[in-house]
């Protein structure tokens, strides 16, 4: 006699604690470090890395870096802000971005598109 196929339902519960705990595994230790100005270690974190908030105010900056129609002192606000947004410690960043001048800032953007955000740095 042929039996009717089971049906398999799926009960799992999705926890954030278990989500949060999961994404530090896979984001920990990857992005690009940086030494700030107080001698903290920032880690400016991946895109795939950045919860909500982060993330959008990443993507919107990072769009205003490699936008050709946006004037080049919006481009340098841009920018600052983009290293606040992706960095670990916003604080130590910020101090370290003020104190930088322009073209050491650029490195550190450039840098980071290049290591910490491959799939980005290429659109």
């Amino acid at each position: 006699m042929h039996q009717p196929a089971r049906r398999f339902e799926l009960s799992t519960t999705l926890n954030f604690a278990d989500l949060a705990a999961e994404a530090e595994r896979n984001h920990t230790g990857k992005g690009l470090k940086f030494v700030a100005k107080n001698g903290k270690k920032v880690r400016l974190r991946r895109i795939e890395a950045l919860p909500g908030g982060d993330l959008k105010s990443a993507l919107a900056l990072l769009d205003l870096v490699q936008s050709k129609k946006v004037s080049n002192e919006r481009r340098i606000e841009a920018m600052t802000g983009l290293l606040i947004a992706v960095a670990s410690d916003k604080k130590a960043m910020r101090e370290s971005v003020d104190a930088l001048p322009l073209e050491q800032t650029m490195t550190v953007v450039e840098r980071w598109m290049e290591q910490a955000a491959p799939g980005e740095a290429a659109a």
